[in-house]
């Protein structure tokens, strides 16, 4: 077989892979999946190794299952336009923008990347808002979209980026004891609540959403301009990201332990 000829057989076998995954809801282990395809278990063990460090794929260690993750998502949502999350969201993020008249986003966690994404946006009515641009990869370091994902990660995870993280390129802080000391507070409070980390002159907060299988998978957040910003309605918005959160999670499946 030529190397040409053994390349198009290895495409051909993950495009049936990610289609074999998403087809069953991500729910097959590595033998079901060589067995629906024919396939011996060490091919698809390499085929899995190459996707998941792609970002295409994760895996559940729990259930030892495989499922179709963040960047295969992001990629699909850029060619579609849309997703499931997304439309799961999309309602959440309105019922946001409504209550508050403020921008509603969905971010997601990009895992192999150690980064996120910006994957919808629900603006409200005002006039003064931020241009927002999604489905590109940001670091996870600075603003509310990012500390709301960060803060919830495993602490090897936590102390893996931030010791990759740059200084913000707004307020030009670096990271440092005021960085883990507000990543606790976010954790205790279950939102973040940052103030031009990222943008300029914005307030962000967050709050993070997770999947049926106890994943981090996000975190849905609102942004308003700082001279917007009643700092007495800090908890009411803190809280409500809580709650629409929560909604998005358990419409994933996930059922919070106890």
């Amino acid at each position: 077989m030529s190397r040409t000829t053994e390349s198009l057989g290895t495409v051909a076998r993950v495009i049936g892979l990610l289609r074999l995954m998403a087809e069953s809801n991500n729910d097959l282990t590595l033998t079901a999946l060589a067995e629906k395809l024919g396939l011996a278990p060490s091919t698809m063990h390499r085929l899995l190794a190459l996707l998941i460090k792609e970002g295409l794929v994760g895996r559940n260690p729990a259930t030892k299952t495989y499922y179709c993750a963040a960047e295969f998502v992001r990629i699909s949502s850029l060619v579609l336009g849309t997703f499931r999350i997304a439309d799961l969201a999309e309602p959440i993020l309105r019922s946001l923008s409504e209550k508050f008249n403020e921008s509603s986003l969905l971010c997601l966690y990009l895992e192999q990347q150690r980064r996120y994404t910006i994957a919808k946006v629900i603006h409200g009515t005002q006039l003064l808002r931020y241009d927002i641009e999604e489905n590109t990869p940001l670091p996870l370091a600075w603003g509310a979209t990012a500390r709301s994902i960060l803060a919830f990660l495993p602490q090897d995870d936590i102390q893996d980026i931030l010791s990759r993280s740059q200084p913000s390129q707004v307020s030009h802080e670096a990271i440092g004891e005021r960085t883990h000391a507000d990543l606790a507070l976010t954790r205790k409070r279950g939102y973040a609540f940052t103030a031009g980390q990222r943008v300029e002159g914005s307030i962000g907060l967050g709050a993070p959403f997770y999947g049926a299988n106890g994943k981090l998978i996000g975190s849905v957040c609102l942004t308003i301009p700082r001279n917007r910003f009643d700092p007495g309605q800090e908890k009411t918005l803190g809280h409500a990201l809580i709650e629409h959160a929560a909604r998005l999670s358990h419409s994933l499946g996930f059922v919070p332990a106890g």
